[in-house]
């Protein structure tokens, strides 16, 4: 049971990583390319007029392409094809011979953390060595790096309230209801999608983006490092018996959507901030019970 166990996590964590990196490794290049001098200098020496009305059309690139729906289409059917093996693997992992051995609890708790506070320390990190150091480019990236973050963030907080999906050892009649994660008292019961593993594919997404804006041949270094990282942070949550392992293919698509957006719109439009935007979209209305709604209204473009 040990070996077919570790076979099949072995196999989901490589696979969320396999459907990540690829679409984030095109974006980044996209964005290296879209910034190189030589893309710059042609943008330059372009008609002014022609230039005002590009502009005018493509300053603000759309949030959800076909692209993105594609993912999220990728991700919900990787959700139903690994819920099977939810109980499964939530089984092996809670035996003795996992929970004992020391390494491997150490390595959960450290990687737990690094998509908990992790990936803000990160961000507040290289903001304060940027303006400590002078350098405006790794305050910027730690500003893009946390907007990801939040931005994923607010995404799985949306979907945890919505699904109100039970944690693993939580005795209840229905796994997943709706809503229920936005009650009081909704602690159990926001287990879908994974918010350490959206933030940790946010940061790993935005930190690509930005190492293929400033440093494109470390790319292929700081990429696979980046989401295999993300992947074991998923696996950790998995190790911990606070997540199932279908709680984790959607989490790993937001947090890439959330990276990849955040810096295609910040490298499409100089230094314009994307919290800015992101609050342009977002719509607050009070509720009945004396709270308060929280929604987004994102452009959708057909484009690919």
């Amino acid at each position: 049971m040990k070996i077919a166990g570790s076979a099949v996590m072995a196999i989901a964590v490589i696979a969320i990583t396999m459907l990540a990196f690829p679409a984030a490794n095109a974006r980044a290049q996209s964005l290296a390319s879209d910034d190189t001098p030589a893309a710059n200098l042609l943008a330059a020496s372009s008609d002014s007029a022609t230039s005002a009305s590009r502009t005018n059309v493509d300053s603000t690139p759309p949030w959800i392409t076909k692209r993105e729906l594609l993912g999220g289409g990728i991700s919900v059917l990787a959700t139903i094809a690994v819920a099977p093996l939810d109980k499964p693997v939530a089984s092996e992992l809670q035996e003795a011979g996992w929970q004992k051995d020391e390494p491997l609890h150490s390595a959960s708790q450290v990687l737990a953390f690094a998509g908990g506070p992790g990936p803000f320390l990160v961000g507040a990190g290289f903001i304060a060595a940027g303006h400590l150091g002078g350098n405006p480019g790794l305050s910027g990236a730690g500003t893009h790096i946390t907007e990801a973050v939040l931005l994923a963030a607010g995404v799985t907080a949306l979907g945890k309230g919505i699904a109100g999906r039970a944690l693993p050892g939580v005795k209840t009649s229905e796994n997943f209801e709706w809503a229920r994660g936005f009650h009081r008292g909704n602690g159990p019961f926001v287990s879908f999608p994974s918010g350490h593993t959206a933030a940790a594919f946010a940061m790993a997404s935005a930190l690509t983006g930005e190492t293929a804006a400033w440093r494109p041949g470390l790319v292929r270094y700081v990429g696979p490092f980046a989401y295999a990282t993300a992947s074991a942070i998923g696996f950790a949550r998995l190790y911990q018996h606070v997540h199932w392992v279908s709680d984790l293919p959607l989490a790993a698509a937001i947090g890439t959507w959330s990276g990849l957006s955040v810096e295609s719109h910040v490298h499409r439009n100089g230094k314009r901030g994307a919290i800015g935007r992101i609050a342009q979209c977002a719509m607050l209305q009070p509720s009945a019970e004396g709270g308060m709604l929280v929604g987004l209204s994102l452009p959708f473009s057909a484009r690919k």
